[in-house]
C-alpha cells in the first residue's frame, strides 16, 4: 500500500507542474511581464433612463482588439489605460423588469415607480391622467399600481394611459 501512494504521489508530482506549464502556454500568462492590462468600462443606457455599469480588468487585449469585441458599442473616451463604451438597449432595465410599477398619484400624475406606488420612489413622471374619464377600475388599479416586466407591457399601457391624459389649457 505504501509502494502504491508513493507512486501516486511522484505521478501527481509530474503532472500538476505539466498542466500548469499547459494553462499559462494557453492563456499567454507570463510571470515576468508588467503588463497592468486595459480598463473596459461598459455603460448600458435603457430605455428607462437607466444606466448599468460593468468594469472589466482585461491584460490580453489590445484597444483594437476590444473594439472590434465590442463593435456595436460607442466609444465614449479612451487613452492606454482603459476604454469607456456606451451601447442603447431597447428594453427595459432588469431593475426595472423585476421591480417597476406604473401608477398615479394623489393629483392623477402618471408615474414609473421602483416598487410599488409611494411618494418617494418615483423614477419617472409622465403627465396628467383625467381621472373622470378614466374607468374606476383602471383607476384603482393604477392607484395601487401595475406592474411592468416587458417593454410590449410598458409601451402599451403608456399608448392607452396617453387616451386619458389631461389637457390643460
Amino acid at each position: 500500500m505504501k509502494k502504491f501512494i508513493l507512486i501516486f504521489v511522484c505521478l501527481l508530482a509530474l503532472l500538476i507542474p505539466a498542466q500548469t506549464e499547459t494553462l499559462a502556454a494557453h492563456n499567454d500568462i507570463h510571470p515576468s511581464s508588467n503588463k497592468k492590462g486595459i480598463t473596459i468600462i461598459l455603460h448600458k443606457v435603457y430605455i428607462n433612463g437607466e444606466v448599468i455599469e460593468e468594469i472589466y480588468i482585461n491584460q490580453h487585449k489590445t484597444l483594437g482588439q476590444v473594439k472590434k469585441e465590442f463593435k456595436g458599442w460607442k466609444v465614449i473616451e479612451e487613452n492606454d489605460d482603459q476604454i469607456v463604451l456606451m451601447k442603447k438597449i431597447n428594453d427595459l432595465s432588469p431593475t426595472l423588469k423585476s421591480k417597476g410599477y406604473l401608477g398615479i398619484n394623489s393629483n392623477g400624475v402618471l408615474n414609473l415607480y421602483i416598487g410599488a406606488p409611494s411618494g418617494n420612489n418615483i423614477i419617472e413622471s409622465f403627465f396628467q391622467i383625467d381621472t373622470n374619464k378614466l374607468e374606476v377600475n383602471k383607476q384603482k388599479q393604477l392607484e395601487k399600481g401595475i406592474k411592468i416586466s416587458t417593454k410590449n407591457h410598458y409601451d402599451y399601457l403608456l399608448h392607452y394611459l396617453k387616451e386619458y391624459e389631461r389637457i390643460v389649457n
